[in-house]
């Protein structure tokens, strides 16, 4: 299994409500993904970050999945998503 977190930096109430309803329907999105497992998002206690969290059957799904159409459309058209600060982990247990 592999793990991606995208630690993403909001500065306002409406920037979090945007990425909160952008975000809102990923999961179901992300089931026709091959090798995709899992997704979470989570707000800081704080409110001034959020940490995406995605599962995957291995690195090279993860990989497969910035380089398709399915990323690119999620990400307006970029193969890079934006300001985000990106963390991948091979998972052990």
């Amino acid at each position: 299994m592999f793990e991606a977190h995208n630690r993403l930096q909001v500065q306002s109430e409406e920037q979090s409500q945007m990425l909160e309803q952008r975000f809102s329907k990923a999961a179901e999105h992300m089931k026709k993904v091959p090798g995709f497992v899992k997704f979470s998002m989570l707000r800081a206690h704080d409110g001034s970050h959020y940490l995406v969290k995605t599962l995957w059957e291995s690195e090279q799904h993860f990989h497969d999945w910035v380089k398709s159409p399915h990323f690119q459309a999620a990400h307006g058209g970029r193969e890079q998503g934006g300001q985000a600060e990106v963390a991948t982990y091979r998972v052990i247990y």
